[in-house]
């Protein structure tokens, strides 16, 4: 029984039992009323044993927490979110892949030790926007711990997650659901909010079975957040695997789904978090590329409103992929592969695709890539210090990898135009749209403006004399600012409609734009700009053939 408000009346009724027992001189023992999991079932390593970077973090990106311990979901209406404990490991992937899917935003609190052996998992989190929390760095009973202690566990943790992935953790799950006074002051001086649940899956105790007794468990233990208003569901992401939990996974969404609830993270943000496309237009027609279920590279081309099926190309990837035309007759994705790295593929209009090519760095977001008239194609991600960096290959030789700064919660859009300006796009902390645009030299980055929920898109124009930027509001539509070639005058936001699961993409296909995105049935829409030097003359969004 680990649902927090039930076992703190257990604990005080076992202590009365002590305290009683003492009294009377009785010798009975007292059970203990908590079954916990294993140590092994929790660490990926000994703490002894793993020797963690640890610096001062900065927590200016976290809001002022509320304090005390919070349970409730936040946001208006019914909503609910899904947590998930202990990890990463080796579920990491299964976990990701349905949330993907489903297009569902959640909340990881990730031990220290843990992160440490899987890296990389950790940045496939911050890549597809999971809120990342704080659960300690070994994992103890805080109560067990003097203050020092517990803020030595949380500051451990915290700097291995501000190494990995650039951001500090803005909320803090005490392992067991064990606090006292001392968790809160050290939660609060850190500028985390404490959480713990109000519906307890106990995931845990499947103990890496699979069977279908512990799936049906799970998936019912699940429901009972029904009755709520605002559900804190509690599920496990252990070093040695969960797969019961990822198996109930689905049936859980569906469910919360069908009962008209909205998925939030512990930040309180919505939407939807599926994967966007990307395009390129070459003489072939245009060519729309998507991550699929197996996390893999899938293509299909579109000419004159008809389109060819999917084809299978291939490779593995966090978030979506990225595209650009790198001549008439070849268009070019880039992605962000299991190791973290950029990779690129070469894709022909005819003949077979070329392999994949490692690009290097150590990213936490997906790539986005554009090509200058004069042939300079530059590559642009997020780095592991919340920066974006940019690599770029001129004459058919590729240079090193540079920062271009920033404080960026979002994967990055590009965008070249007329005079060889570049302009890049990406959500700061603010969740408004910054760019920074190269002429002769950089500029600073600036705002745009918005409050967008996801990644911005960023194409040059229909004839290149402009930019149009696409961003997704709060509505889940999707919102357009044009500006001109340097970006430093834009026009006033405007809607071009939808709701979509997925951050925009926007390409010029001739004379016209064309967007895509995600419907809420999961399917591929297109909308289309007549007017594609203006970008007017949308045509609405109409669905792709499957």
């Amino acid at each position: 029984m680990t649902n927090l408000r039930r076992r703190r009346a257990t604990l005080v009724a076992s202590l009365s039992l002590l305290l009683a027992a003492i009294a009377t001189g009785s010798t009975a023992a007292v059970a203990d009323p908590a079954p916990r999991p294993p140590r092994d079932q929790v660490l990926a390593a000994d703490p002894g044993t793993v020797i963690a970077p640890y610096a001062a973090v900065s927590t200016a990106l976290c809001p002022t927490p509320k304090y005390g311990v919070q349970s409730s979901a936040p946001g208006t209406g019914r909503t609910v979110a899904l947590t998930f404990d202990d990890g990463p490991g080796v579920s990491t992937m299964g976990i990701l892949s349905i949330l993907q899917r489903y297009g569902v935003p959640a909340t990881f609190f990730n031990v220290g030790v843990n992160e440490t052996i899987r890296p990389t998992l950790v940045r496939a989190e911050a890549t597809i926007g999971i809120a990342l929390g704080n659960h300690t760095w070994s994992h103890p009973s805080l109560i067990e711990l003097s203050p020092a202690e517990q803020g030595t566990e949380m500051d451990k943790a915290n700097s291995t997650q501000a190494t990995l992935v650039g951001q500090p953790a803005c909320t803090f799950r005490p392992p067991y659901g064990d606090y006292n006074t001392a968790t809160l002051d050290a939660a609060f001086q850190r500028r985390m909010s404490v959480w713990t649940w109000s519906v307890d899956t106990e995931d845990w105790k499947a103990n890496g079975s699979a069977d279908q007794y512990w799936v049906d468990r799970i998936v019912s233990l699940a429901k009972e957040g029904g009755a709520q208003q605002h559900p804190v569901v509690l599920m496990h992401n252990q070093p040695a695997g969960n797969p019961a939990t990822v198996a109930a996974l689905p049936q859980i969404i569906e469910y919360y789904r069908s009962l008209g609830y909205t998925f939030v993270d512990l930040h309180g943000h919505a939407g939807y978090t599926r994967p966007g496309p990307a395009s390129a237009v070459t003489t072939g027609g245009v060519q729309l590329f998507v991550r699929g279920d197996d996390g893999g590279l899938n293509r299909r081309t579109g000419t004159g409103g008809t389109w060819t099926g999917w084809t299978e190309l291939g490779g593995a990837m966090f978030d979506g992929p990225s595209a650009v035309t790198l001549d008439a007759t070849t268009a070019a994705v880039f992605i962000q592969g299991p190791d973290n790295h950029v990779y690129t593929q070469t894709l022909p209009d005819t003949g077979s695709p070329g392999g994949w090519t490692d690009l290097g760095g150590v990213v936490t977001s997906r790539p986005t890539a554009a090509i200058a008239p004069n042939g300079t194609l530059s590559v642009i991600a997020r780095g592991t210090d919340g920066a974006a960096w940019i690599r770029e290959r001129t004459g058919g030789a590729w240079g090193g990898w540079s920062p271009l700064g920033g404080v960026l919660t979002s994967a990055l859009a590009s965008a070249a135009t007329g005079g060889n300006e570049l302009t890049v796009a990406a959500v700061g902390a603010d969740n408004a749209v910054w760019v920074r645009t190269r002429t002769s030299s950089w500029s600073a980055w600036r705002s745009v403006g918005g409050a967008v929920t996801a990644e911005p898109a960023l194409s040059a124009t229909a004839g290149g004399g402009g930019l149009a930027l696409l961003a997704r509001g709060s509505d889940n539509a999707y919102w357009l600012r044009l500006g001109n070639p340097g970006a430093t005058s834009w026009g006033v936001w405007t809607t071009i409609g939808g709701v979509l699961i997925c951050a925009p993409n926007v390409v010029v296909d001739g004379t016209r734009l064309d967007a895509f995105g995600y419907g809420t049935d999961g399917r591929l829409y297109q909308n289309v700009a007549t007017g594609g030097s203006s970008a007017t003359g949308w045509s609405g969004w109409q669905i792709l053939p499957p």
